[in-house]
């Protein structure tokens, strides 16, 4: 399991600087912080990981990016593509999940967490166009992307996580058995 930002050492200290209460970095250096982070994440990580045959679990990724500061803070979408492209490489995630929910729900769900960061003093504006830029990623990358209704009981939720992700890994056991 990894996330972004974070699931390495050096990940580690950009996500403070990235999600902490201080200094508010502009947008493009939130940008590239966040793509180095994913470059660490990729190099670290990811490629090992992939390489021994294990199966990766990440938190956040390029959608992230293409939500919070292509349509939060209105950067170039084709720029933080190739950003991101670059950042891990080529690689694409086998299955992505999606958890929608309206802005103001969300919101309200944080304020009773202990977790916190920065994004979350985002008003309710820049909340609607991260969420627009969630489901455009997730329409853009078609099939192999779910969006889950964040309103459903979490039990629900962990059900249509774990079957699609059951499908897909008794499909990739099918392919390897049909060519060895």
């Amino acid at each position: 399991m990894t996330r972004e930002p974070g699931g390495t050492e050096l990940g580690s200290a950009i996500r403070a600087i990235l999600l902490g209460k201080g200094q508010v970095p502009d947008p493009w250096a939130e940008a590239f912080l966040f793509e180095a982070d994913r470059a660490l994440t990729y190099a670290e990580v990811l490629k090992p990981s992939l390489e021994a045959g294990a199966i990766v679990v990440s938190d956040r990724g390029p959608f992230g990016t293409v939500a919070y500061q292509g349509y939060g803070r209105g950067l170039d979408l084709a720029l933080i593509d190739a950003m991101s492209e670059t950042a891990w490489r080529g690689l694409k995630a086998d299955l992505v999940f999606v958890v929608d929910v309206e802005p103001g729900v969300g919101l309200a769900r944080k304020r009773g967490s202990q977790e916190h960061d920065r994004f979350d003093q985002e008003d309710l504006d820049f909340q609607s166009r991260a969420r627009e830029g969630y489901l455009f990623s997730a329409k853009r990358r078609g099939a192999d992307t779910f969006v889950l209704d964040g309103a459903l009981p979490p039990d629900e939720g962990f059900g249509q996580v774990w079957g699609a992700t059951v499908e897909r890994l008794e499909a990739r056991l099918a392919t390897r058995a049909k060519g060895q």
